[in-house]
């Protein structure tokens, strides 16, 4: 028989619940700045390496496949951080991790700006991607456990929205460096490129709150309560009560038993197959968006005669909409119907590059097909990561979120570091950009009928105490 303790908790609300009830605010909003601040510190450091690796071939007579291989190693760094944030995230917290990913990536660019050699600029840069993937599926375990169910998809557009500013601050640093693209200072610019990093890892270490969910799990439900008071005095919600109910304590565990539960929770029954299906669509949103992040640089300065650098921040703003239009999305229809609709668009706009960039001498209108299937491919990727980056956070128990999503995103993360070599050898082979072009449009075809196997997510309140979701 319950004790009257225990019957009491169980009437109270559960955690979900109660960050439902406080509502979206400047909270959030606080939080996304300074937590998602890892994507900005990503769209500034991937961008400006893609565009210097000319200049690096140059300067140090590289081969195609080393100057490729210095943008995939910056994704290889970036799956591995992917996979270790699951655990460490769990065991030292979600706020911890991201500290650690500012300071990371700001020392070790910064490092890598004084390298002499391939070797060590390949080490430090791998050490850069690591710590900007150490960070990102912490933040989103955040963002997922501080924010109501219907406006997860929203805050988690933020972030997005985050990665194209770095984007933008990169793509400055391009134009009022060389707007031609070929005669780059690379080691000034990767010090700048850092500056970010730096700026919100000062403002990170004393205003980030930690995640409430990760503190209940480890049975420090004073500080939950303590979170969650200061998110209803920040949301003017101050009628909220956010008492909670009790999750039993977890039992002591070491790093590989962590690791090791939350992997049994992710390849149940339940589960396995929608990761997989997740992360082919992670895989195919990050080999269209960040193949074409390493492609354009070296596309466009052939395409167009002067003024590629200006097109990469023209392209950059395109990706506003494009998150815009996966908010909407994500608030008004089912996460499988938005990801469908990104995925036909997709294919789409990748056509549309294709046929424009083959024929742009022919006619006038040829030229239009390649700056919409330039803007499009800039902005289209953006509505996927909104959609799919949530759905990867959303049918995941709390007690193995960051780990699930790690996964994800690390699927993802192996397509942006095959990215610049898959490029670099289909051009070699072929003598043409346009096969690696249509070799993405393929991929969005295969993720319409893949996505049938992921659960629909949205709506649902996110009941930590037991593991569980369950629909609003």
């Amino acid at each position: 028989m319950a004790s009257p303790a225990a019957s009491a908790s169980q009437d109270k609300p559960t955690l979900g619940e109660v960050v439902d009830q406080i509502g979206l605010g400047p909270a959030q909003m606080r939080s996304g700045i300074l937590g998602g601040g890892v994507w900005m510190a990503d769209g500034a450091e991937l961008l400006l390496i893609g565009s210097v690796a000319d200049v690096l071939s140059r300067e140090w007579e590289l081969s195609r496949f080393l100057k490729g291989f210095v943008v995939t190693i910056v994704y290889t760094g970036l799956m591995v951080g992917n996979i270790s944030s699951g655990p460490a995230g769990a065991r030292l917290g979600r706020r911890e991790v991201i500290v650690c990913s500012y300071a990371g990536i700001f020392l070790f660019s910064i490092l890598s700006s004084t390298a002499g050699g391939i070797g060590v600029l390949l080490l430090w840069r791998f050490i850069v991607g690591w710590s900007i993937g150490f960070g990102q599926p912490a933040w989103l375990a955040i963002n997922a456990e501080i924010t109501p169910s219907k406006y997860r998809v929203v805050t988690g557009g933020l972030g997005q929205a985050l990665f194209t500013v770095g984007e933008l601050y990169a793509a400055l640093l391009l134009q009022m460096d060389d707007p031609s693209l070929k005669h780059l200072d690379w080691r000034r610019i990767i010090q700048l490129g850092a500056l970010p990093s730096l700026t919100l890892l000062c403002f990170c270490w004393p205003f980030l709150h930690q995640s409430p969910t990760f503190l209940q799990l480890k049975g420090r439900h004073a500080e939950a309560v303590e979170v969650l008071e200061s998110m209803k005095q920040d949301n003017g919600a101050l009628d909220v009560s956010v008492d909670f109910r009790l999750a039993p304590p977890p039992p002591p565990e070491g790093f590989l038993q962590v690791m090791g539960r939350q992997a049994k929770v992710i390849m149940s029954n339940r589960l396995w197959v929608p990761t997989i299906a997740v992360t082919y669509s992670c895989f195919i949103i990050n080999l269209s968006y960040y193949g074409s992040l390493y492609a354009f640089p070296q596309v466009l300065s052939s395409l167009i005669d002067s003024g590629a650098a200006q097109q990469l921040f023209i392209g950059a703003l395109w990706e506003f909409p494009g998150i815009l239009v996966g908010c909407v999305l994500g608030m008004m229809y089912p996460r499988l119907t938005s990801a469908k609709f990104y995925l036909v668009l997709l294919a789409t706009v990748l056509l549309l590059f294709i046929i424009g960039g083959n024929n742009r001498d022919k006619h006038w209108a040829f030229d239009i097909c390649l700056y919409c299937g330039y803007y499009g491919i800039k902005m289209t990727p953006l509505i996927g990561f909104v959609i799919i980056y949530q759905v990867a956070n959303e049918i995941y128990p709390a007690e193995a979120r960051t780990l699930g999503c790690g996964l994800c995103l690390a699927g993802g993360r192996l397509a942006a570091m095959l990215g610049p070599l898959v490029f670099e050898g289909i051009t070699a082979l072929t003598g043409t950009w346009l096969s690696f072009f249509l070799l993405m449009a393929a991929g969005a075809v295969l993720n319409l009928w893949i996505s049938d196997f992921v659960p629909e997510t949205a709506h649902l309140v996110l009941d930590d105490s037991d593991g569980e979701s369950k629909e609003n």
